[in-house]
């Protein structure tokens, strides 16, 4: 048996199957292709015939993706929307099979599925967890690709606070960010809106955000023309909640230099 497709890649053996010669060829690229069968005998001389061109259609295999809104939450919100981002390269019209987890009612433990596009306002136990979101797409021609994602729950808000900063510190944190330790941040998780302000010994204001991203440089409200002396600092922080409720905390920071 002699197998051949349409830009000449042949395969040649005693096996009547063209598991070999299917796999040279670029079948997740959607796209036409042809066979053709040669069968020749073991005499001598060979006798052969050769069958006509079969044509075979490649569809492509869709890409599944997708992303979580928020990509976390806590327990006083628990409730994602998930955005499907999932393509396929020829254009075919998709379908799709999300299964969601269990849902917020300890009664009815088993997974919830849906085939909506977008899965909107998906809620879950208002509990501390990660949890895994599954999307399977398939296609009008029946390929098919699934992909899973974890979506985490955590506590109503969590709010750390350094003591001490310098604004000239050379040292680098783990976690890459290139201004730690040399920024005064409030790491605060699970808040809806946060307010942080410094004030020096005398009661004047040096630093305001509500941004807890940002941080402070060590220099009057950020501007970075006057450098706040090294001495305690005192700080006020206003968080609130998912759930609304207000925190509030207060302390003193050390700017060194």
């Amino acid at each position: 048996w002699t197998w051949e497709n349409e830009p000449g890649i042949t395969d040649t053996d005693n096996d009547s199957t063209t598991g070999r010669l299917i796999e040279t060829y670029d079948i997740a690229k959607a796209g036409v292709y042809r066979l053709q069968l040669t069968v020749s005998t073991n005499t001598t001389p060979a006798c052969s015939d050769v069958s006509d061109w079969m044509t075979m259609t490649a569809h492509a295999v869709p890409e599944p993706e997708f992303e979580s809104d928020p990509p976390y939450t806590t327990i006083a919100k628990p409730f994602f929307n998930f955005i499907n981002k999932s393509t396929v390269k020829d254009g075919s019209a998709m379908t799709y099979l999300w299964n969601l987890g269990a849902g917020p009612d300890p009664s009815r433990p088993e997974d919830r599925t849906s085939t909506d596009a977008n899965p909107i306002n998906v809620e879950y136990a208002a509990d501390t967890a990660q949890k895994d979101v599954t999307l399977l797409v398939t296609t009008e021609h029946g390929c098919i690709d699934s992909t899973s994602h974890k979506i985490r729950i955590d506590p109503d808000i969590t709010v750390f606070i350094p003591n001490a900063f310098r604004p000239g510190s050379i040292l680098d944190c783990v976690d890459g960010d290139p201004t730690c330790n040399r920024r005064f941040k409030v790491i605060a998780d699970g808040h809806l809106s946060v307010e942080i302000f410094v004030y020096n010994r005398w009661g004047q204001m040096v630093y305001k955000s509500t941004d807890a991203r940002e941080g402070w440089d060590g220099t009057v409200l950020n501007k970075g023309v006057e450098l706040c002396p090294q001495e305690v600092y005192v700080y006020q922080v206003n968080a609130t909640s998912y759930a609304g409720k207000q925190y509030r905390y207060s302390g003193s920071i050390t700017l060194l230099r």
